[in-house]
C-alpha cells in the first residue's frame, strides 16, 4: 500500500501532454513534408493511411489507456487504494469480451480485439467512475448523480465519445466489406449478411436533370428489410453523369448502393458496401464535443477566469 508517484494524476498528464505533443507533431511533418518538397521543386511524394497508422496508433494506444485510469488517481502520490476493486474486474471482463466478440462475428483477429479492448477499457472504466460516485452515501442516487459537477459529467462523457469512436474504427477497419457486381434484373449478391436484388432501372426527369434510377430489395433472413434506389444522373449544364448514391442507416450498420457504368440498357456494374458501426465514429466526436461543452459551462470555470481577470486589477490598484 505505499505511494506510487509515477501514477499520480499529475504525472499521467504530463504523459498525456508529452504523448499528444509529439503525436500532433507526426501529423504535422507528414501533412507539410510533401507540400514543402513540392514547392522547393525536390520531387513528389505520397504519405498516406500508413504512415498515419504507423505513427499516430503506437502514440494514441498508451494515452487511451491512462484515459481509463487517470480519473483515479489522486494529484502528487497515487495509492492502491484509490484505484477500485471493480476496475480490476471490469477489466478482465472487456478483455474476455473483447477476445469474444470477433470469434461471435466469426472473423477472429488479435488486433480486432486490441481495438475492441481498447474502447470497451475506455467505456468500462467511465462506467466505473460513475458508479463510484453514485454508490454509498446517506442520500439517494438521483441526489448524488445530481452533485456531480458538470465538469465531471463532461469528463464522462467525452471519456465515452472516445471509446465510442474507438468501437466504431475498429469495427470498420475489420469487418467493412464491398463488391462490384454486374446486375440485370432478378440478379442478386449477399454481402454483410444481407441479400440484395436488382429488380430494374427506371428513367425519370428531374428538376435540371435525367437520371437512371434502380431498384434494390434488400433482404435479411428472408426478409425484406427496405428498397434502396440508387441514380445515374445527367444535368443539364454540366451534362457529366453523376453518382447519387442510396444509404440506409443503422444504428449497427449502414449499407450503400451506388450504380456504374451501364453495360446494356439492362444490365448495370452497382457496387454494394457495408460498414458495421461507420455511424459510431460520428457519434463518439460528437460525444467529445459534447462532453468538453458541458466541461467549460461548468460555473466554478467561470468564477475562477473572473476571479483570475480581476487580479491584475486589483494589484495595480493597490500599487497606484
Amino acid at each position: 500500500g505505499g505511494n506510487f508517484d509515477i501514477v499520480s494524476r499529475e504525472s499521467l498528464l504530463l504523459v498525456n501532454n508529452v504523448l499528444l505533443s509529439v503525436a500532433g507533431g507526426a501529423v504535422l511533418i507528414g501533412t507539410l513534408y510533401p507540400l514543402f518538397l513540392d514547392a522547393l521543386d525536390l520531387g513528389k511524394i505520397s504519405v498516406g493511411v500508413p504512415y498515419f497508422e504507423a505513427v499516430f496508433v503506437p502514440l494514441m494506444v498508451p494515452l487511451v489507456a491512462l484515459i481509463g485510469i487517470g480519473p483515479f488517481a489522486s494529484w502528487k502520490a497515487a495509492r492502491k487504494a484509490d484505484f477500485p476493486a471493480a476496475l480490476k474486474w471490469m477489466a478482465a471482463a472487456v478483455a474476455a469480451a473483447a477476445v469474444a466478440v470477433p470469434f461471435a462475428l466469426g472473423q477472429w483477429s488479435a488486433m480486432t480485439a486490441f481495438g475492441l479492448f481498447l474502447g470497451f477499457w475506455v467505456i468500462g472504466a467511465t462506467a466505473v467512475q460513475l458508479w463510484e460516485r453514485g454508490r454509498g452515501g446517506s442520500t439517494g442516487l438521483g441526489a448524488r448523480l445530481a452533485s456531480v459537477p458538470r465538469a465531471q459529467w463532461g469528463m464522462l462523457l467525452a471519456h465515452a465519445g472516445v471509446g465510442v469512436f474507438i468501437l466504431g474504427v475498429t469495427m470498420v477497419k475489420s469487418f467493412e466489406s464491398s463488391a462490384d457486381v454486374r446486375m440485370a434484373a432478378g440478379d442478386s449478391t449477399t454481402l454483410g449478411g444481407y441479400t440484395f436484388t436488382f429488380k430494374g432501372i427506371e428513367e425519370l426527369n428531374g428538376p435540371n436533370y435525367i437520371a437512371a434510377r434502380a431498384h434494390i430489395e434488400v433482404s435479411r433472413n428472408g426478409s425484406v428489410v427496405r428498397t434502396m434506389e440508387p441514380e445515374k444522373r445527367i444535368y443539364a449544364v454540366q451534362r457529366m453523369p453523376m453518382t447519387e448514391a442510396a444509404i440506409d442507416t443503422g444504428l449497427f450498420r449502414d449499407l450503400y448502393v451506388s450504380l456504374g457504368e451501364a453495360i446494356d440498357q439492362e444490365t448495370w456494374i452497382v457496387r454494394v458496401q457495408y460498414k458495421p458501426l461507420v455511424d459510431w465514429i460520428w457519434w463518439g466526436c460528437l460525444l467529445m464535443a459534447l462532453g468538453g461543452l458541458l466541461a467549460i459551462s461548468d460555473r466554478r470555470y467561470r468564477i475562477a477566469a473572473r476571479k483570475e481577470a480581476g487580479l491584475p486589477a486589483g494589484g495595480l490598484a493597490e500599487r497606484a
